[in-house]
């Protein structure tokens, strides 16, 4: 039985996938900075604490698996200036200390979470493998960095390696845009978005979950790297809405125009400049809603069968339920 090695299995990708692989019937050994972070009852799972960036480490933990998810990462903020050194650190010294580990325990199979950052940070139409890379963000450039080890390694040891670039991950998490998102029009903060023409791809935990275990069991991978995504991009418009109703609000009476948005977002930007303090909204956050960031899944689906079995209108009762529970909870 195969022993799968998880880094960032205290996540939100992390703790799910660890999941699907236990019942499964999967050996898990799970990594992350704390024990404490994942109280698992799973069966199959061994649960040790490490940093990424420390090489010896990593090298005595990888020793008796056979394949490596390597999910670890920090991860993109959109108010985070100056911190390539950080990235660089974590996502792409950390990649090599875990492609090191693989090659001197002769582990074969790695796959490795990267991001659609790779591209850049928005789309002109829909976006495939065919895209040369043009990250424009330092988190952008420390994936595209780390995928290029992956590949490297690859060829040089004759490992089984992927990379799955992911658009922004969605599901019952208390973390991330989404999450806010919820909790904003809850609360009557979120403005009421006009119709938008631009669509964004997502991605739902338990897509992606699909399909690393689909990576894990294939025999190989034609290309170096796959976009991972739902089966349909979304309007930004129909989010709110669906998420609106999901919260049991009317819709809405009026909608906000899309050039008072953009008036209200440069007012941000000035407020931003002069107090050195992050506001709701900014150009940038605004472009998160109104940018287009489309991404073709095709490849993967045709090559390795992946087929997206959740969408984000059908998932919002479960995400609606987890933030009630979390706000009662006080999280």
């Amino acid at each position: 039985m195969t022993k799968v090695l998880v880094t960032g299995a205290a996540g939100f990708l992390g703790s799910s996938l660890v999941e699907k692989l236990c019942r499964s019937g999967q050996h898990v050994r799970a990594l992350l900075h704390d024990t404490t972070q994942l109280a698992s009852n799973l069966q199959n799972v061994e649960i040790v604490a490490a940093d990424i960036r420390d090489a010896g480490k990593v090298h005595e933990i990888a020793g008796g698996c056979e394949a490596i998810v390597h999910l670890a990462a920090k991860v993109h903020a959109i108010d985070d200036f100056g911190a390539e050194k950080d990235y660089e650190a974590v996502n792409v010294d950390g990649t090599r200390h875990i492609l090191d580990a693989a090659a001197r325990s002769g582990i074969n199979r790695i796959v490795f979470a990267s991001s659609v950052k790779v591209f850049g940070e928005a789309t002109s139409g829909c976006v495939d493998e065919t895209q040369t890379p043009d990250p424009q963000t330092a988190y952008g450039r420390s994936k595209w960095r780390a995928e290029q080890l992956v590949s490297e390694y690859a060829g040089r040891y004759g490992l089984t390696a992927v990379s799955l670039r992911l658009p922004m991950v969605y599901g019952p998490t208390t973390k991330g845009n989404l999450y806010r998102m919820i909790e904003a029009i809850d609360h009557g903060r979120f403005p009421a978005l006009p119709r938008l023409s631009a669509v964004r791809s997502l991605l739902h935990v338990q897509n992606f979950v699909q399909a690393v275990c689909l990576c894990l069991r294939a025999p190989g991978f034609k290309r170096a790297a796959y976009i991972v995504a739902d089966s349909d991009p979304y309007c930004v418009t129909d989010i709110y809405n669906w998420l609106r109703a999901g919260l049991g609000k009317a819709p809405p009476r009026w909608r906000v125009p899309l050039w008072v948005l953009k008036g209200g977002a440069r007012c941000g930007d000035m407020l931003q400049a002069i107090s050195d303090r992050s506001v709701p909204l900014t150009t940038q956050q605004l472009m998160k809603l109104i940018g287009g960031a489309w991404y073709s899944s095709t490849a993967i689906t045709q090559e390795l069968r992946y087929q997206a079995s959740y969408s984000f209108e059908k998932a919002v009762p479960e995400m609606i339920a987890f933030y009630r529970d979390a706000a009662r909870a006080g999280c």
